[in-house]
């Protein structure tokens, strides 16, 4: 029966991380400020009585677990329902179940170890790649990736790939690495790392490239993680940047968390993407008990 197997998965999924000394916890799925993820729009409820007027559904339990970080100084992993408004698709719900976990004192290097344990643990690989991010792009859709614009841009007339006159760098790039991602893990899963500086999010930046990865399995981004940028003022940069054109407030309670912040990693991962793969499915709609 499908609904005991995805039981059976959470289970795994839990003693894998408890029997490698993480602290399970819960928090709120009722946030007072928003994420600030420039790629992801959350939803906002309006309450009322004592309660704050108005609060947002997590898109992670990203900000959360960091304050939990920041004043306990502890490995911790959560499992738990995460809200994005995205449209629907074969490999996506608005509402879904998140992993994320935080290893203090390590980076993403040994979060891709730790994925590859896990993967080997639950059954979906026993091997794994790690491959360049721009290695791959150049690969898959034959051009070379550059960080400036106007390289980029004359590298794309080059090789013939249209854009508008007008579309910034970001929106170029997202156009043709959705048309790389298809490749991606077909073999075993892959690993996607040396992201340019303009996708750091909120990963550690050294040598020019984001100290973050993504990982893929039959096509399909599974995970999402980096070495943690530790510093206050840079946080805050990239959150006021993040929050350009949108009416969302600031998480002052985040910024004060990163006072103090310890050197760590982080990842998440969509469980429901992890078991469709797992089982071989290729739609959320086979995943009967999704009711």
């Amino acid at each position: 029966m499908l609904l005991k197997e995805w039981s059976l998965f959470i289970d795994s999924v839990r003693s894998f991380f408890k029997d490698r000394g993480y602290l399970e916890v819960h928090t709120s799925i009722f946030q007072k400020y928003p994420n600030i993820d420039p790629h992801v729009e959350p939803f906002s409820l309006e309450l009322s009585g004592n309660c704050p007027k108005r609060v947002w559904l997590r898109t992670s339990p990203e900000n959360s677990m960091k304050k939990l970080i920041s004043k306990y100084r502890t490995d911790m992993f959560q499992i738990g329902k995460v809200f994005r408004r995205d449209p629907c698709s074969k490999i996506h719900r608005p509402e879904f179940t998140m992993l994320e976990w935080y290893r203090i004192g390590k980076d993403y290097n040994y979060l891709i170890q730790e994925i590859g344990d896990l993967l080997k643990y639950l059954g979906v690989s026993q091997d794994y790649e790690i491959i360049r991010l721009e290695h791959a792009f150049e690969e898959y859709t034959g051009v070379v990736l550059s960080e400036d614009e106007e390289i980029f841009k004359n590298n794309l007339i080059s090789y013939g790939y249209p854009f508008k006159d007008d579309e910034d760098w970001e929106s170029i790039f997202y156009e043709i690495y959705i048309q790389m991602e298809r490749h991606l893990g077909k073999e075993k899963p892959t690993f996607l790392t040396h992201f340019p500086t303009r996708l750091s999010a909120y990963a550690k930046v050294e040598g020019g490239y984001a100290e973050r990865f993504e990982l893929y399995i039959k096509g399909v981004e599974i995970a999402n993680g980096w070495t943690e940028e530790t510093s206050r003022s840079e946080i805050e940069r990239r959150m006021k940047l993040y929050l350009q054109g949108r009416e969302m407030p600031m998480d002052e309670e985040l910024l004060k968390a990163y006072e103090d912040f310890p050197e760590c990693a982080g990842c998440s991962i969509g469980l429901e993407r992890l078991f469709l793969v797992l089982k071989g499915f290729e739609s959320m709609d086979d995943l009967e008990f999704l009711i």
